[in-house]
């Protein structure tokens, strides 16, 4: 095997983290790679990265909405970060429901229900941010990117097969290492 294909396979392919996660350039340096974050994760949406973002993000945390939804916005989390609150090396660090933005959704209306003629208003009526979904009179969903945090709730709940939306790190902020 060659190194080069360890490498990611396009330069902006980057994990979805977990609320809180430092820039880029620190989070696989200080992930210990221990896995507490997933064990404290009530909805499971926390897994373990491959080699899809390259040998440095290889088992460090990163949010799978096909697995679950981040609930820091909304849900088991709002109250306390656990992923947080456990993370024993500062890879992920507290911030404020405002400062949320894991990513970015991503809507292909190839697969979406509402756009082939079947009822489907799901992903609208579970966002947990007011106003990052709408609805059209012709019951079509319309995506304010700028509102969405990148939770993957959408994500998690879209019923189409293949999922209609997917969840990119995209717009993501991260947290300033001040190490």
């Amino acid at each position: 095997m060659r190194v080069a294909s360890l490498l990611p396979a396009r330069a902006d392919a980057v994990a979805v983290r977990p609320p809180g996660a430092v820039d880029e350039a620190y989070f696989p340096l200080l992930c210990v790679r221990c896995g507490i974050c997933l064990e404290v994760c009530p909805t499971k949406a926390i897994v373990l990265g491959g080699f899809e973002e390259g040998i440095a993000a290889v088992n460090t945390p990163k949010i799978n909405p096909l697995a679950g939804a981040c609930e820091f916005v909304r849900g088991r989390c709002e109250e306390s970060m656990r992923c947080v609150d456990h993370c024993p090396t500062g890879a992920l660090q507290r911030i404020a429901k405002e400062q949320a933005k894991l990513g970015t959704v991503r809507f292909n209306r190839d697969s979406c229900l509402a756009y082939q003629g079947r009822e489907c208003v799901v992903c609208s009526e579970m966002c947990p941010v007011p106003g990052a979904i709408g609805v059209t009179e012709d019951l079509k969903p319309t995506f304010n990117l700028d509102k969405c945090v990148g939770c993957g709730t959408c994500v998690y709940s879209c019923p189409a097969n293949p999922k209609a939306l997917g969840l990119l790190a995209e717009g993501a902020k991260r947290t300033k290492w001040l190490g």
